[in-house]
């Protein structure tokens, strides 16, 4: 008896939070936020920034957050995790980050993880405002790597042709030096021994890597470069053939044809049923700056994975309906970060810039209903604007540190509107440079546009 006790019990657990998820569904009192990021984008620091003005929210700090503005806002508190498959998102851990002497960034996650909270208002309007004193919002926060985000277009996709992909990456200006090697080896590869086709998976895991220090963006699979639980796997030991490679019907083709399928099936996905068609907004993070540091190819590359990402999402108006039976994104924010990085005057060209990057997808995301915006913010402020006189009059700079602890004034230069012509590369460059956490050992997080983005956000939540 006290066996099947043991067995009923969990299940009746399980059963119980579902039903108040579904219910906080039918009342529209939960919302589930996808946050991801592209290499380098600050995606921690950002979800850190997030849930510290939530739960330390003042209208000095967020003016334009209409709720709070209106004198509408109670508070935020953290709640008990839905998940408990999840790990936690580690807050305290990255806040100690940011308020240490000196203040350091948050270490990168690897995996997925999960906050929640709630989020207490009182309604002003509708049938709510009647009834009701206040409202609690339950807002999940799930943090995910966005090199997993970049595995969604694999799913359209057969071995062959995300193969011939994969393999011209290689052969871009940039990086065919660095993948020589790599590519030479694989090229030598006759039968599927083993031992050799897991010492390519393994050192073709270690080139993507090398390839995003250097400025790649579209790295595919993501789980060669975060392979979490999946380390040392078959199902991610796969790479791309050569195209001498892809023209025999041999046992290597055919593995590497089972072990993609694989790859798609069992791990892909399952992350797209359990966690990416679960969420009912998404925020993805782009660092636009550093690409540009390193030259036009990397510029590139990530508008081919804005465009991917893009077209990845499923989209629909955020009925009740759909959100109790079959949630859909109904908002999708890619917010260009570092806005920090460069002075305000430049902040129109860095919008201007990432949209143009993911041409026409934004306008055929408008048409099946959905909801997508671009934003330039920074989560955590690392610099103060300013002016210096160069002699020919005022120059916009900004005061901060380099990420040795040295000070830092400088103009950081000019953000193109548009990806410049390949003539542009030949001899002008950009030299946007890296900024330390500012010190703040106590108090609110300085930020750019953080209430912006809860406007954007949860605004239509809490009305």
């Amino acid at each position: 008896m006290s066996r099947v006790a043991n067995t009923v019990k969990p299940r009746l657990k399980l059963l119980g939070q579902q039903m108040e998820e579904w219910a906080h569904r039918g009342l529209d009192q939960h919302l589930r936020v996808g946050i991801t990021g592209l290499s380098g984008a600050g995606k921690t620091a950002f979800i850190t920034a997030l849930v510290h003005q939530l739960l330390n929210a003042e209208r000095d700090h967020l003016p334009m957050w209409e709720v709070l503005a209106e004198g509408r806002w109670l508070g935020a508190q953290r709640a008990r995790q839905p998940d408990l498959t999840l790990a936690p998102f580690d807050y305290d851990a990255a806040m100690a980050c940011l308020r240490e002497e000196p203040p350091t960034w948050p270490p990168s996650t690897r995996g997925i993880s999960e906050i929640r909270l709630a989020l207490r208002y009182r309604p002003g309007r509708g049938l709510r405002r009647q009834f009701k004193d206040s409202v609690t919002l339950y807002l999940d926060l799930v943090d995910y790597p966005g090199e997993w985000l970049l595995d969604l277009p694999m799913l359209s996709q057969s071995y062959e042709q995300w193969c011939e992909q994969a393999w011209e990456r290689l052969l871009e200006g940039p990086w065919q030096g660095n993948t020589e090697a790599w590519r030479q080896s694989v090229s030598e590869l006759a039968q599927p021994d083993d031992a050799a086709v897991a010492a390519c998976a393994e050192a073709y895991g270690t080139l993507l890597g090398t390839l995003r220090q250097q400025g790649a963006t579209l790295l595919q699979p993501g789980r060669a470069l975060l392979p979490g639980e999946l380390a040392g796997t078959p199902v991610i030991a796969f790479f791309p053939l050569s195209p001498e490679q892809r023209q025999s019907d041999s046992e290597l083709k055919s593995l590497m044809t089972d072990r993609f399928n694989a790859y798609c099936e069992q791990v892909v996905k399952p992350f797209y049923r359990h966690h990416f068609a679960r969420f009912d907004r998404q925020v993805v993070l782009v660092d636009t700056l550093t690409p540009l540091n390193q030259g036009r190819a990397s510029v590139e590359q990530m508008g081919d994975a804005l465009r991917g990402v893009l077209e990845s999402f499923r989209y629909g108006p955020g009925s009740l309906l759909r959100r109790l039976f079959k949630p859909q994104i109904d908002k999708l924010l890619f917010a260009a970060t570092k806005a920090d990085h460069v002075s305000v005057d430049q902040h129109p060209n860095l919008l201007k810039l990432t949209q143009s990057l993911m041409g026409e997808a934004q306008r055929q995301i408008r048409f099946a209903g959905g909801e997508v915006e671009t934003m330039v913010l920074s989560a955590v402020r690392a610099s103060e604007q300013g002016q210096v006189d160069d002699g020919r009059g005022p120059v916009p700079v900004i005061r901060g540190r380099r990420l040795d602890g040295q000070p830092l004034v400088r103009f950081p230069g000019e953000v193109p509107d548009k990806l410049p012509p390949a003539s542009f590369w030949q001899g002008q460059g950009f030299d946007f440079v890296a900024l330390a956490p500012p010190k703040v050992a106590e108090g609110v997080l300085p930020h750019m546009r953080m209430d912006h983005l809860l406007q954007w956000l949860l605004g239509d939540k809490v009305r």
